[in-house]
């Protein structure tokens, strides 16, 4: 997508869209919401962006799948290094909001070895996955799935990508806001800004509690949450 696109800036962002797109008629309210989420992410992680973002917006995954590389159809990606964020929107997808603001913004950071915590982050402030909370979802796939769930497999990252993303998204937004909300967001901080691949270790140091102690705490707390099956369902079929 070419940067003589027609664009609109804002005060974080320059975004590009294709003539006569969807997302040219509605770049006004895409601008404020990205802001919005701007202000949330760099408020909450106590940072800012020192260079203004770059966002293409494009009417399919295959669009965007051709400029990430080899992975075919994809609906959003984040360019880590290169100031970048690619994403759909078309009437059917619409992939703004904070999810890959988050992996941008969040790099100055670090980039963590473990996936799951950085979608995991990008989930907690995404705040649901497909119109539930990701707390929901959590409660719901550990009670389908019982012992075959596991945040300690998950922080593998290669059983992290064995499982589907429609579960473990939301699972590892779900985690990511217990560690917060239970244990406060400097302590996290620390675990993202972890360099190794030992999270069990850092987890234990950082935390002073196994990871076997914190995912059972996780759990436990998860089951004061309400399951509505009919609205579970729904969100299925509509998947």
């Amino acid at each position: 997508m070419s940067e003589t696109y027609p664009h609109l800036e804002s005060k974080h962002y320059i975004f590009y869209f294709e003539p006569g797109s969807l997302a040219e008629q509605e770049i006004e309210l895409i601008a404020q919401e990205q802001e919005q989420c701007y202000d949330k992410i760099c408020s909450t992680l106590g940072i800012s962006y020192p260079d203004k973002i770059a966002y293409y917006l494009l009417d399919s995954a295959e669009r965007v799948g051709a400029l990430f590389g080899d992975w075919g159809p994809i609906n959003a990606f984040a360019a880590l290094g290169e100031n970048k964020i690619f994403a759909v929107y078309n009437t059917d997808v619409k992939c703004t909001g904070c999810h890959e603001d988050t992996h941008l913004i969040s790099s100055l950071l670090n980039v963590p070895q473990s996936e799951f915590l950085m979608e995991g982050l990008a989930m907690y402030f995404d705040e649901t996955w497909w119109g539930l909370k990701n707390e929901t979802w959590a409660r719901y796939y550990k009670m389908t799935s019982g012992a075959d769930l596991s945040v300690k497999t998950m922080l593998e990252n290669k059983d992290f990508y064995a499982y589907d993303c429609m579960i473990s998204y939301p699972v590892a937004g779900a985690f990511v806001k217990h560690l917060i909300d239970r244990y406060g967001m400097d302590r996290f901080l620390a675990l993202y800004q972890y360099k190794g691949s030992d999270y069990a270790a850092a987890l234990a140091s950082i935390y002073q509690l196994s990871l076997a102690e914190i995912e059972k705490d996780f759990w436990q707390a998860l089951e004061a949450v309400e399951i509505d099956l009919a609205k579970i369902n729904a969100a299925l079929s509509e998947a």
